[in-house]
């Protein structure tokens, strides 16, 4: 029976290969740890194992000039939009990583299905942030340095946002080893959390534009 369970969830969801194990997202939106021996677990059972495990000491790394093309992060319905809206509902975010010698950029291009986003979620504003909970435990806050505003698209019915996040050294080394779990966005007009498309998003993509030390 549990094996059935399995092969269904694999068959339902969209996976993501990482190395001894797999991720996959549920249609609610938790976030499943499939690994080879057959047997899953929900990643917030793990995260909650995590939580009583001694800390593990960061390795050192260095930063490569590298860059790594945009890719999907984010895709699910809004509850706000959702309100309101029985389908056009979604929000979409993409990530790219540009990486160079004065360190590592995280690019968000954000597609809300909305002509009116301001209307809904205002802008992104100096100090807003991206929050993201780790499978560790840890909670990291990636914050915008800048204001950018929304570009509608009203005849279209959709609207963009495009914002750049310079990572620490110290969220580098943590988001490296970690699966997400949760990823809230805050708006200048409301926090939302939406589903996450790769959990394992920074856990393989950073290990292209970094190198133990």
């Amino acid at each position: 029976m549990k094996r059935i369970l399995i092969i269904s969830v694999m068959l339902c969801l969209s996976l993501n290969i990482v190395k001894a194990q797999q991720t996959a997202t549920t249609s609610t939106g938790k976030v499943v740890i499939l690994f080879e021996n057959g047997t899953w677990k929900y990643a917030e059972d793990i995260k909650k194992e995590e939580e009583v495990k001694k800390s593990i000491p960061e390795k050192p790394f260095e930063i490569l000039e590298a860059k790594v093309e945009k890719k999907e992060f984010l895709m699910g319905p809004s509850k706000k939009l959702s309100k309101y809206f029985k389908t056009r509902n979604i929000v979409k975010c993409d990530l790219i990583l540009d990486s160079n010698k004065d360190g590592v950029s995280l690019i968000t291009e954000w597609k809300v299905m909305t002509g009116e986003a301001y209307s809904y979620f205002g802008y992104i504003k100096k100090g807003a942030f991206l929050s993201l909970q780790l499978i560790s435990g840890e909670t990291i806050d990636l914050v915008f340095d800048k204001e950018y505003e929304p570009k509608e698209f009203e005849k279209y019915g959709f609207s963009t946002y495009s914002a750049a996040i310079n990572l620490t050294k110290s969220q580098i080394s943590k988001l490296r080893n970690n699966i997400i779990i949760k990823a809230t966005m805050n708006w200048s007009r409301r926090a939302e959390s939406y589903k996450i498309a790769s959990p394992d998003y920074f856990k393989n993509n950073l290990q292209q534009i970094t190198k133990d030390k």
